[in-house]
């Protein structure tokens, strides 16, 4: 391992190739998915007591009426954009929840409750922007991408892709406590699932890429 070129990635900053940029991309777009369903279950969860509350009407629509439009852009549409279906239809869709989020809760602690929100807007609007990359169904219908662009084969991008959805999931049973880990095993876990998803975007070669 050559820690002068390790060094020189991290502080220096060079731009990464194009494979990464596509792979972090990937990984933005899924993890701002994956991050928006839980809201969206909770609200399934509790539709009967919502349905005649919620959240005072935000935009004036009717209460059950906001309710649905609020679970088919939290659930739907965070589908949507982790399997890379019409991403920016569904990066906005997620955008525009998170403006009425922010306009409901406008006069509200910042830290304590607008923080979360405004990550998520602005994650939301960098997808609309960029669109959803490389990795997308979007791409495998409409082939926004020439074929063979990038230096990695299809079988090594599935392999990176399959990593990334492990780590994913490792995350995931670790946050969730899902085996009641102790804290050294949590740990681990989370350090497994971290150098997993940095092979998934770096490639397997990823000191080497590192120059």
């Amino acid at each position: 391992m050559n820690m002068k070129k390790i060094s020189i990635w991290f502080f220096k900053n060079p731009p990464t190739d194009k494979d990464t940029m596509d792979f972090a991309l990937a990984f933005l777009r899924i993890f701002s998915g994956l991050m928006m369903l839980p809201y969206g279950w909770g609200k399934i969860e509790r539709y009967e007591t919502l349905k005649t509350s919620f959240f005072g009407d935000p935009i004036g629509i009717g209460h059950e009426t906001s309710l649905i439009i609020c679970i088919f852009q939290q659930i739907f549409c965070s589908i949507m954009l982790i399997l890379g279906i019409q991403s920016r239809f569904a990066a906005f869709m997620l955008f525009t929840n998170m403006a009425v989020a922010l306009k409901f809760h406008f006069f509200d602690p910042f830290c304590a409750v607008k923080a979360l929100p405004t990550v998520f807007l602005g994650m939301y609007a960098f997808l609309v922007v960029s669109g959803g990359g490389r990795f997308t169904l979007d791409n495998l219908i409409f082939k926004n991408f020439e074929a063979g662009q990038g230096v990695s084969g299809n079988g090594y991008c599935a392999l990176r892709i399959a990593f990334m959805a492990a780590a994913f999931l490792i995350f995931w049973l670790a946050l969730a406590n899902a085996f009641n880990l102790g804290g050294i095993v949590y740990a681990i876990s989370f350090a497994i699932a971290s150098f997993i998803l940095l092979v998934s975007v770096y490639g397997f070669n990823l000191f080497k890429n590192i120059r």
